[in-house]
């Protein structure tokens, strides 16, 4: 806490950038659950992942919105986005798990319904196995994810190269669950680590091409680790 503009350093594509402002990020949130609700999530996983939406759900602000978005080999959007928050804690009370495992289609799903509106978006996606039905390749979903103004949130039971690339490309974190009594504790980790994040804006000089423009941020203090999204795209002007 208390960081100021002088502080930081930015570079873009290499090229170091004046920071225009440093603050403390006070916007709303949109937050889309995706939990996986294939057959392995039955018993005391499901009444735990239950617990830990409610958890979740109940430590949002006035202003924040959230939405329920279920998936094993399909996916159902049992929530949309809504500021009626107990919606959603309903849909979690009456979640029945089936079937197998949609992983990537289920995060694609939720990117493209990210609200276009000055909320900031998170996506908390939840599984514990592997995907085993999905029709989409990993490469195209990063994709997506990268041109995707949201920051995506994992809680997983297993390793998962995807994921943790995901999460990577978004400037998000990967929590690793080692029991599911944890899985209350983490969701609300990683809701307390969005309100956290500073909103560092500059003007690019110097680095007007069209493309993928790298970014890189630092304390120039050291000794502290920065995660922000790792870089944007530049659409060629028409």
């Amino acid at each position: 806490g208390g960081l100021r503009a002088q502080e930081f350093s930015l570079t873009d594509n290499g090229v170091a950038q004046v920071i225009d402002s440093v603050t403390l990020d006070q916007l709303p949130l949109s937050v889309l659950l995706a939990l996986d609700t294939s057959q392995s999530v039955s018993g005391d996983r499901l009444r735990h992942l239950v617990d830990a939406g409610e958890g979740l759900i109940h430590a949002l602000r006035r202003d924040d919105r959230a939405g329920l978005l279920t998936f094993s080999h399909a996916i159902e959007l049992a929530v949309p986005m809504t500021d009626d928050v107990n919606q959603v804690v309903e849909r979690l009370r009456a979640i029945e798990p089936t079937g197998s495992t949609a992983l990537r289609d289920a995060v694609q799903l939720a990117l493209d319904l990210r609200p276009r509106d000055r909320t900031r978006t998170l996506l908390l996606v939840f599984t514990d196995g592997e995907d085993t039905s999905s029709w989409l390749s990993a490469s195209a979903v990063l994709d997506s994810a990268r041109r995707a103004a949201v920051v995506v949130h994992v809680v997983r039971v297993q390793s998962d190269t995807f994921l943790d690339r995901l999460a990577d490309v978004t400037g998000g974190r990967t929590f690793s669950a080692t029991s599911d009594r944890q899985l209350r504790e983490l969701f609300t980790r990683a809701l307390e680590e969005m309100r956290a994040r500073y909103l560092v804006t500059y003007t690019p000089r110097g680095v007007s091409k069209p493309g993928w423009h790298e970014l890189r941020v630092k304390v120039k203090s050291g000794g502290v680790d920065v995660t922000t999204r790792p870089g944007y795209f530049v659409t060629a002007a028409r």
